[in-house]
């Protein structure tokens, strides 16, 4: 082994100067596919760019990567312009890019589409946030260029359909450098013209760089952002840019918008007219119809009338007096009938109860006459009473000189106690003494 040996740093020194040795190498575009695509927090860009057989790695720094219109992603197809050098630290060589395009899609064309899904996936496009448009508009701000054509057609539209309304300008840069900026600051001042109904944003047609300002989010959300329905003229009938979906109505050309907008007086008259014709044939029709009801609604009436009814109730209350006069007058017959046996069985009953209890009374009587002391004093027996009245039982009750009354069957004697002697009760006792008594 001989001569001296490089040092990393002298070879690769010595590959970065045989590259820059090479012109072509200055200026190179390259095509490939992007992968390992990553975004620095300072704004520059870092992807390898390969194909089936070999791999390259990039950088853009952050003053080219802001020009890019555009968003790359891993696995899309561009073609990159910039030039080759040796990364030292890494010992490797890389490209340093300065522009990136789409291969096959125009870069704007591609930025659009971009633009346009994220909006659309956020939701700006939503049929649900359109704003229904004024029928008459009494005022209507454009949002345009002041020495266009697009608003000398508003004008022209707006004077042969309705003169009426009142049109109010909101100029704006429609083209170039800042012109997105310009539109969103003039659809915010037509907001605030007092007494507007709605906004229209028209342009005249152009390339895709002309329209570039209406294919910007900031004028996308300041039309979303309006307190105005915003209807759109922009371009030609084959242009649809992002201004066109988020708007609330979209017109093929600024006349069209115009024409969306503003109504005219004339076909505003004959359809009232038409309108006023069919709301009188109706209004006749439906008077016919209430009146032929009214006709058999009236008949109905009158057959059910309550004066037709009332001499029919009449005669039916009459029949029914004289039923339930009849049928009184049976019942009152079967009742006296019914009465009149009643009364019978009664009389009969209490003829058989009386009977049964004089029957009764006169046998109780007999008997209470034979217990009678009446009778026992007819068959010859006194009562001797003390001077209290009270029945003499035994004498041993009695004292000598009391005073005695002895009842007879005819009258009583009176007489005074001389002697008492006790005696068995089944003995006979005779005194024949005044006073005594006799059995």
């Amino acid at each position: 082994m001989s001569g001296r040996a490089f040092t990393v740093s002298e070879l690769t020194a010595v590959v970065r100067d045989a590259l820059s040795a090479r012109p072509e190498l200055e200026d190179v575009l390259v095509e490939g596919e992007i992968s390992n695509f990553t975004p620095a927090v300072s704004g520059h860009l870092y992807f390898t760019l390969k194909d089936a057989r070999a791999a390259v790695k990039c950088v853009c720094w952050r003053t080219a990567a802001q020009r890019i219109p555009f968003r790359p992603a891993d696995g899309m197809t561009v073609i990159v312009h910039g030039s080759v050098s040796v990364y030292e630290q890494g010992g490797s060589y890389q490209l340093y890019v300065d522009r990136v395009e789409p291969s096959g899609v125009g870069a704007l064309a591609l930025a659009i589409e971009q633009l346009k899904q994220r909006l659309s996936t956020e939701g700006l496009f939503d049929e649900l946030r359109k704003r229904p448009l004024p029928v008459l508009p009494r005022r209507v701000v454009v949002v345009t260029s002041r020495s266009g054509a697009a608003y000398r057609d508003v004008v022209t539209v707006t004077a042969r359909r309705a003169p009426g309304v009142d049109l109010v300008l909101s100029p704006a840069t429609v083209q170039g450098e800042g012109a997105a900026d310009t539109v969103a600051r003039a659809l915010r001042r037509a907001g605030e013209v007092r007494g507007a109904d709605v906004v229209l944003l028209v342009r005249g047609g152009g390339s895709i760089e002309d329209l570039m300002a209406f294919n910007s989010e900031v004028v996308a959300r300041a039309i979303r952002a309006s307190r105005l329905p915003v209807v759109t003229g922009i371009g030609h009938e084959t242009d649809t840019t992002v201004a066109d979906l988020a708007a609330d109505r979209r017109a093929a050309t600024p006349s069209a918008a115009a024409e969306l907008v503003v109504p005219s007086v004339a076909q505003l008259r004959e359809e009232v007219a038409r309108r006023l014709l069919r709301l009188g044939h109706g209004a006749r029709q439906t008077l016919n119809r209430a009146r032929e009801r009214t006709g058999g609604l009236a008949a109905r009436l009158d057959a059910s009338s309550p004066r037709r009814r009332l001499a029919g109730h009449r005669q039916e209350l009459d029949a029914r007096q004289a039923r339930l006069r009849a049928a009184l007058f049976r019942e009152v017959d079967v009742t006296r009938g019914r009465l009149a046996r009643s009364g019978e069985r009664l009389s009969r009953a209490g003829e058989r109860i009386v009977g049964q209890r004089r029957s009764g009374l006169e046998r109780r009587g007999a008997q209470l006459q034979a217990l009678s002391p009446l009778r026992t004093l007819e068959r010859g027996y006194s009562i001797t009473l003390d001077a209290g009245g009270r029945a003499v039982l035994n004498p041993a009750s009695l004292r000598a000189g009391d005073d005695l009354r002895t009842v007879l069957y005819r009258g009583s004697v009176r007489s005074t106690v001389t002697e008492i002697r006790a005696s068995s009760q089944n003995e006979q006792m005779y005194d024949t003494e005044p006073g005594g008594s006799t059995p």
